[in-house]
């Protein structure tokens, strides 16, 4: 094979003139040709996109890479602009003596097969046979070359890579007229071609047959399937499409109508093509290396500055980065020693990434991570609507956003360890949520706080019974005894105090907190707009009442009363908020089950947020309200939908405005299943 690689250009008269001093032009220019070989496969790329230093440059690269060795074999520019003879044009004056970097005088579209038909040439005059060139079909570069040089023996193959791009970009112009046809359908029938293409090379009657099957498969018809790949036939009972909504079979027929046209109609007649692809990739990967050496953000079009840059980037692909220093000693220099280490090191990396590339995990991981950024990417356009969009500052767009799904915190597993427990109990003017509270009590090893508080609802019956707590004019009694109290900013103002004098930020530790105390004492703090001051001094809560469940299975009752009765043999005057923390904080640290809250700690903690969580998940269930009434939605449904921070009329917005159903799957889950009426 080859890895010769001709650095020529052109000055204004059309004369030949060698990019590199002789020297180092004879170290690039060199031929290593298998003499057995009858001819050899080439890929051809255009680098324009690439490689153009302004947007409209008239300047575009072309090269020709060997299939097997995957080194450039030629190359070659074309420039319609010089920067010395346009200031000389501009000036009136005779452009001085140099090497002029314009080349071309045509259109820019007709650099493209021109510079095809030198690259063959000069193969041809170098004794370098071609037998097959792969590209794109996007140029008559193939035919001015059979045409200019008849005696070529040379077939055109097509661009793996191009053929499925204009498919995808046809089956996108068709998803407006169809409705089935989704985001999904698309990346399913693109799939299955690829698949079959991959399964067929060089197998024209395969590749007919299997562009007949990959339409049929998806619409429930298995007549021209394969078991290999068909999981219908290996089991008709329970086969489920991967890759298609629900798992379902495809029901349009204008669909699978205009489907045909495209597959049947123009691939058909083309399955010979189809049978031989190629891949231009090697192509696309030395652009990009042309591009990090010629930014586009730098003009090295009107200079011959380009052509050296260029030639470096070939000259990386072919030698790797080694090429360096064995230019500095074709030019007589040191080769330099960190040059070296740096050049192998590169190299190293080069080859380690390029082997994984072609291992079958790293293709599985390439696609997992272009999975995932596609994903991330459709649901953040969703949540967010239209954000950049031609002329959407002279309309009105919707600008309301989708909120994000509320993050699950995190524990510091060494600040918990070390957490000081802090146990805390509240009486309350009833057993509802929204009652008030009328005595807040928190007990750790070293220290204790109590407070009476008075509330500004009258309290009840029942909770009067239960605590012995009464309010008579501005008067507050414990057992008919009068009490010293506070109202609630001061009361709460105290407890933040108390709970910023710990060291460390404590664990709040309660009993039956999480169904109800920690919901009582969110509704308190967040009237005073305290919460986020109070959650600022805690790590976080530990709900004694699961701890015990899991620690002492089996109990008849776990009310704390039957806990102090069970575990330390005492009776005590319960609910009284002091006492309760007082004898819940020996129970947690002096019973024969040793100290239950550490040594299950990490397994039930939870937030500071979790009050504020279900607050706003219980707001957002309500307005799911009408759609579970119609039967549209199911609770469960719902409350998964609320639990992810949505709203019925973020459903709406994601299905009626934006995108779909693709819209909602792509923001809340793929198997997320919702009916029409709902919206």
């Amino acid at each position: 094979m080859v890895t010769y690689n001709i650095l020529i250009e052109y000055d204004r008269d059309g004369q030949k003139m060698l990019t590199f001093p002789r020297r180092i032009n004879s170290f690039n220019n060199k031929i290593l040709v298998n003499k057995e070989e009858e001819g050899m496969v080439v890929m051809l790329d255009y680098g324009g996109k690439f490689h153009w230093t302004y947007k409209g440059c008239e300047r575009r690269v072309a090269s020709l890479i060997g299939q097997k060795t995957g080194k450039v074999l030629h190359h070659t520019m074309r420039s319609g602009d010089c920067r010395v003879c346009s200031i000389a044009n501009r000036k009136g004056e005779v452009p001085r003596k140099h090497k002029c970097s314009k080349n071309w005088t045509g259109s820019a579209k007709a650099m493209e097969p021109d510079m095809v038909v030198q690259m063959i040439r000069d193969l041809k005059e170098q004794n370098v046979p071609i037998s097959e060139l792969a590209g794109d079909d996007d140029s008559t570069g193939y035919n001015r070359a059979i045409k200019e040089m008849p005696d070529l023996h040379m077939e055109k193959t097509s661009d793996r890579n191009h053929v499925t791009k204009n498919i995808v970009n046809k089956l996108y112009s068709m998803k407006p007229k169809h409705k089935e046809l989704s985001v999904m359908v698309i990346n399913a029938i693109t799939r299955n071609f690829a698949y079959m293409v991959d399964q067929n090379k060089g197998n024209q009657t395969g590749i007919e047959n299997g562009l007949r099957a990959s339409i049929d498969h998806i619409f429930g018809e298995h007549a021209h399937c394969v078991q290999s790949w068909c999981g219908y036939l290996k089991d008709k009972t329970t086969y489920k499409h991967s890759s298609l909504p629900h798992g379902k079979d495809l029901k349009s027929l204008d669909l699978k109508s205009d489907l045909e046209k495209l597959f049947l109609d123009k691939l058909v007649p083309n399955s010979k093509k189809l049978a031989n692809l190629a891949s231009s990739q090697a192509n696309e990967s030395l652009n990009m290396t042309i591009a990090t050496k010629a930014p586009k953000y730098k003009h090295y079009s009107a200079s011959s500055s380009l052509s050296y840059r260029v030639s470096s980037a070939v000259l990386q692909k072919n030698e790797g980065y080694s090429y360096v220093s064995e230019v500095h000693e074709s030019s007589g220099l040191s080769p330099g020693t960190e040059t070296l280490k740096r050049s192998l090191k590169l190299n190293r990396k080069r080859d380690r990434k390029s082997t994984v590339s072609k291992t079958r995990e790293g293709k599985k991981q390439r696609l997992l991570l272009k999975k995932k950024r596609s994903s991330k990417n459709s649901g953040m356009e969703v949540r967010e609507g239209k954000t950049y969009e031609s002329e959407i500052g002279l309309e009105h767009p919707d600008q309301e956003e989708i909120p994000e799904v509320m993050e699950i915190d995190k524990f510091d597993k060494e600040a918990i360890t070390v957490a000081p427990l802090l146990v805390f109990d509240l009486e309350t003017t009833g057993l509802s949520r929204s009652s008030d509270i009328i005595q807040l009590a928190a007990c750790s090893k070293d220290s204790t706080f109590d407070t009476y508080i008075l509330p500004s609802q009258p309290i009840s019956k029942e909770a009067t019974n239960i605590t012995k707590i009464t309010v008579r004019g501005n008067n507050m009694l414990y057992n008919s005894k009068p009490v010293n109290f506070k109202y609630p900013h001061q009361a709460l103002t105290d407890f933040i105090t108390f709970l910023s004098e710990f060291s460390c930020k404590p664990i709040l530790v309660g009993h039956n907190i999480k169904r109800f105390d920690c919901h009582i004492l969110y509704n308190a703090l967040r009237f005073y707009n305290m919460y986020s001051e109070f959650c600022s001094h805690i790590i976080g809560f530990v709900d004694s009442l699961d701890v015990f469940k899991h620690v002492v299975p089996g109990l008849s009752s776990y009310s704390q009363t039957n806990l102090v009765d069970t575990l330390l043999d005492e009776t005590y005057a319960a609910h009284n908020a002091l006492e309760d923390t007082r004898l819940l904080f020996r129970l947690i640290t002096c019973t024969s089950q040793g100290n239950v809250i550490s040594d299950n700690i990490t397994d039930f903690i939870f937030s500071s947020n979790y009050p504020h969580n279900c607050h706003m998940h219980q707001d957002n269930l309500t307005t799911f309200s009408e759609a579970i009434n119609c039967k549209a939605l199911s609770k469960a449904t719902a409350l998964k939908a609320a639990r992810s921070n949505l709203r019925l009329c973020h459903l709406k917005l994601s299905i009626i405005e934006r995108n779909g159903l693709d819209g909602l799957r792509a923001h809340c889950c793929p198997n997320l299943r919702i009916k029409e009426k709902c919206v």
